[in-house]
């Protein structure tokens, strides 16, 4: 009697442990599903949006939502900066404000420094007022500019010129390719990239992309149609 309860004891045992298994296993194959869907959804982003490897492109053709926001948006003001402000409700994605801030420290090495950030996120209510506001032509519509991928942000510098004619702007032309970020609207593109000359505008693709649209003199939509 007592060899019998014993073996009913232990086969109970082996029942638990069996059972603790099988929940382990489907827990992991839960959290394998849920973080592939969660890629994969982050990979497509928004339907009218194209994506290519990480770079996001956004344009007139591939928009945002009304209610798309970055990730990590921090405000420039708070963080250790060497660059100048325009005003102190500046914010960026923190991916971009990082390699900008150490593009900038950089320059400021090569004793080029001045500069000064005047615009980085825009939501699109805030797109939307700044396009009602602006002459044809002068403004993309809502949803269609990049300043609301928190990636894209606008420079100059105190000059009695155009940015294009001050050192600081000679500076980025040699060397934010080497940082990730890229002369988002160069002047003779405008076909391509549906916008006039901005020698302000810049724009965080990563350094590998950065550097081959720099040396290949390619728009993004043109690096992007040719690695497609």
């Amino acid at each position: 009697m007592e060899q019998a309860t014993r073996k009913r004891k232990k086969s109970k045992k082996r029942g638990v442990r069996i059972g603790r298994g099988q929940m382990i296993l489907c827990g992991a194959l839960a959290l394998l599903l849920m973080t592939g869907t969660f890629f994969l959804g982050w990979h497509f982003g928004v339907e009218s949006t194209k994506y290519r490897g990480s770079i996001l492109l956004v344009n007139d053709a591939h928009r945002l939502s009304e209610d798309y926001v970055p990730e990590g948006l921090v405000n420039l003001y708070e963080q250790r900066h060497s660059f100048r402000l325009a005003s102190s409700d500046i914010y960026l994605a923190r991916e971009c404000y990082e390699p900008m801030e150490r593009m900038f420290a950089a320059a400021e090495a090569d004793g080029v420094n001045g500069f000064i950030v005047t615009s980085g996120y825009r939501t699109y209510a805030r797109q939307a007022e700044i396009f009602a506001q602006s002459e044809p032509g002068k403004a993309q519509e809502p949803g269609a500019s990049e300043h609301q991928t928190g990636l894209a942000f606008d420079v100059t510098a105190e000059t009695n010129g155009g940015f294009e004619s001050t050192p600081q702007y000679a500076w980025l032309c040699a060397h934010a390719h080497e940082y990730g970020f890229i002369q988002r609207y160069p002047a003779n593109k405008a076909d391509e990239t549906g916008i006039s000359y901005e020698p302000w505008h810049y724009r965080y693709v990563g350094a590998e992309a950065a550097t081959i649209i720099r040396n290949e003199n390619l728009t993004l939509e043109e690096f992007i149609k040719k690695n497609s």
